[in-house]
């Protein structure tokens, strides 16, 4: 299920695939490579794409305002999407359901968690970074000040890219698997980065592009736009974590049964 065709964003070939089999999820259905502009141009492919991206949208908004329960609405559609598209039971990607906002919050709260503890390991790299940068300027020595601003930027950026390299996979599993505990395998997750690190690499560098794009849009529709191009991104990104999946299991990665959510 390859969809490289002649996009030069899309990755190289993979290796050979055996298909492996999941108690309760079906099969992974695999693909070849990933095609960075398919995740953006699939958030259409939905019949009813405006109705999903906004009712996302209000969810993604509401993680600002409410941040524990939007973001459960959030993460939990996100692995919904995953697991539709990536076990084959949709061509596009499910329909924002609000009689399942029971099951998105299950589903999502493992994954909001587990991405939560993610970004809380960086934490005290990026104080320690910005106490750095702090006492240096306090110095008034013009040099130490580029010096530590350059040090707090290297380290911005070496924090986002570890939380985004790590993030992926592990709300994979907690998505997957329906589970906190389950999604910090180690070394399925070293394995995934392995695998895919050029892929999250450059996938991070287009879609942040992308995406800064489309808020850019929403904030010039009268800032009423933000909603829907904030729901488009989360679609996008779920799109997008979906084809890592795929190439992930193809290139020989081990497969997780995509388990239903459960009720407290």
């Amino acid at each position: 299920m390859s969809t490289s065709g002649d996009n030069p964003f899309a990755s190289p070939e993979g290796t050979s695939y055996e298909p492996p089999q999941e108690e309760g999820g079906g099969s992974v259905i695999p693909r070849s490579s990933v095609d960075y502009m398919e995740a953006v141009s699939d958030v259409f492919g939905n019949p009813n794409w405006f109705v999903n991206i906004l009712l996302a949208g209000v969810a993604f908004l509401l993680s600002a305002v409410i941040p524990v329960v939007g973001a459960l609405f959030a993460w939990g559609y996100i692995g919904e999407i995953i697991g539709a598209r990536a076990y084959g039971r949709t061509n596009s990607y499910p329909d924002f359901d609000l009689n399942r906002l029971g099951d998105y919050v299950m589903r999502g709260l493992w994954m909001s968690l587990a991405a939560f503890a993610v970004s809380m390991c960086v934490v005290p790299i990026m104080m320690l970074a910005w106490g750095v940068m702090a006492a240096l300027m306090a110095t008034n020595n013009d040099a130490l000040a580029v010096v530590g601003f350059v040090i707090y930027f290297v380290m911005i950026i070496a924090g986002n890219l570890f939380v985004f390299f790590v993030t992926c996979p592990i709300v994979i599993r907690a998505g997957m698997l329906n589970d906190l505990v389950s999604a910090f395998d180690f070394k399925w997750i070293m394995d995934f980065i392995r695998k895919m690190w050029v892929e999250l690499f450059l996938g991070g560098i287009v879609l942040y592009f992308v995406a800064m794009f489309f808020m850019l849009i929403g904030c010039l529709a009268l800032c009423v736009g933000y909603i829907p191009a904030a729901g488009a991104v989360a679609v996008m990104g779920g799109l997008f974590i979906t084809q890592l999946y795929q190439v992930y299991v193809y290139r020989g990665g081990e497969a997780l049964p995509f388990k239903e959510a459960t009720k407290l």
